[in-house]
């Protein structure tokens, strides 16, 4: 037999055994139709002993296969090459990747599904660790840190707003305004920062002078900072065409705000009572609870910070503190898939403040005034470059915030194990595939070989 007949004939072998493997698998049913920023998947899970569900396979060994979504890690946007001479807070946080600096034996961070983050001492700005710290990603609501800082200092607690038709409109999360009721700016930062409020942001953009002058000034305040990452299009911090930021600039908010006592008092309360109010129609809202969207708050000892967000485009995204031996540590991540989303901060906090003592700084929150990098300048006069959106998504304002966003996963346990596919699938599905595959084995032998295409 010639070579290339024993190559057919291998090919069709695999094809059949393909067959054969295909018929002994299991059907899944096809998964659900998953929002932007998710995938359809399936959840393997231990036997559960519960009744049969009809969208669950069941496998001979009692594990289960269900069909679900999850979560995607956002791609970063694209924008000059910053040398590392040039690169804000020191040349190594110009790195791609895990930037440590620790002795031979210290464990590395935990595995965290963030794209980005950033774990630093608040007191004293020096940048213990980091994962690809200057990546630019949408931050979702935690802008409404830069939001705080321009607001705040201009604002008095006690001035009154009244709610308009377009605050009330907002898109995803909402505190509840009603149109025409007056809040005072405290009752308007309690909403915003505790609920992630979108209709509470606008309100105070109102206040501010309108919306435009507000994201004017928060991109001012941003080049103040030194955050040159950072260009804010929509206060709230919905996902918007050309916004973005990285974990780095999110430091440089965190920090900043963090040394407002308004702030702190906003971002450490975990529940009050929020007023009604009548709107024109002449209908009652009577006064509600709500509580803090920052879960880390009541599952981690010494947390008393910062700002959580969630968007389509972003996904997890959040700036916290946390105090633990006399330290005071800050961290930030962006886009994160794991849910719930507290739990790689905690784990991030965990390590840090364990192995603090030991880890070399491998850079520093840069003080207020540092200039812009000259690969910045050059290429624009607004820190600000390439597409905003990521690829595969297109922008849209999704659920802010840690309520109910579009897209991820269903809540309850962590999976045994998922495997993540790009489209509703079956093992028949699967089967066919590799199928195909065994056919192309026999079949891409009796093609001619042609030479690889010559690099341009």
């Amino acid at each position: 037999m010639s070579p290339r007949s024993t190559r057919a004939a291998v090919g069709a072998l695999v094809a059949a055994l393909l067959v054969v493997a295909a018929s002994a698998l299991p059907s899944v049913a096809a998964g659900p139709t998953c929002g932007p920023g998710a995938t359809p998947t399936v959840v393997t899970a231990a036997p559960s002993g519960g009744r049969p569900q009809p969208s669950v396979t069941t496998l001979a060994d009692g594990r289960t296969l269900t069909p679900t979504c999850q979560l995607v890690p956002p791609t970063p946007q694209r924008g000059p090459r910053i040398a590392p001479a040039d690169t804000v807070g020191g040349p190594r946080l110009a790195a791609s990747g895990l930037v440590l600096d620790a002795p031979r034996g210290t464990p590395a961070p935990p595995a965290v599904t963030d794209v980005s983050w950033l774990v630093a001492d608040l007191d004293t700005g020096q940048v213990l660790a980091a994962k690809s710290p200057h990546a630019l990603l949408a931050p979702a609501s935690t802008i409404k840190t830069l939001l705080s800082l321009v607001a705040l200092p201009a604002l008095p607690p006690t001035k009154v707003v009244r709610a308009s038709a377009a605050d009330v409109a907002a898109e995803g999360t909402r505190v509840g305004l009603v149109q025409g009721a007056p809040y005072t700016v405290d009752q308007l930062f309690l909403g915003l920062v505790m609920v992630s409020g979108n209709d509470t942001a606008y309100a105070l953009a109102d206040a501010l002078g309108g919306r435009a002058r507000t994201v004017s000034l928060m991109n001012a305040a941003a080049g103040r900072l030194g955050a040159w990452d950072t260009r804010v299009v929509d206060p709230s911090g919905l996902d918007a065409a050309g916004q973005r930021s990285s974990a780095y600039d999110l430091a440089l908010f965190g920090r900043a705000v963090m040394r407002q006592s308004r702030f702190r008092a906003y971002a450490a309360t975990t529940a009050t009572t929020f007023p009604g109010g009548i709107d024109p129609t002449g209908k009652v809202f009577a006064p509600f609870a709500i509580q803090n969207h920052n879960t880390l708050l009541a599952n981690y000892p010494g947390a008393f910070g910062v700002k959580n967000g969630y968007t389509t485009q972003a996904r997890h995204t959040f700036i916290g503190a946390a105090r633990r031996g006399g330290h005071t540590l800050l961290v930030t991540e962006m886009g994160g898939v794991t849910v719930p989303s507290w739990k790689p901060t905690a784990a991030l906090l965990d390590w840090a403040f364990a192995h603090r003592a030991a880890l070399r700084p491998v850079g520093t929150l840069v003080a207020a005034g540092t200039p812009r990098p000259a690969e910045l300048t050059a290429a624009t006069s607004t820190p600000t470059t390439g597409p905003s959106v990521s690829p595969g998504s297109t922008p849209t304002a999704a659920v802010d915030a840690a309520g109910a966003p579009a897209g991820p996963p269903p809540p309850g346990g962590e999976p045994n194990a998922v495997a993540a596919l790009s489209s509703p699938v079956t093992y028949g599905a699967l089967a066919a595939v590799l199928l195909a595959v065994g056919a192309g084995l026999a079949g891409s032998r009796r093609r001619t070989r042609r030479p690889a295409p010559t690099p341009d």
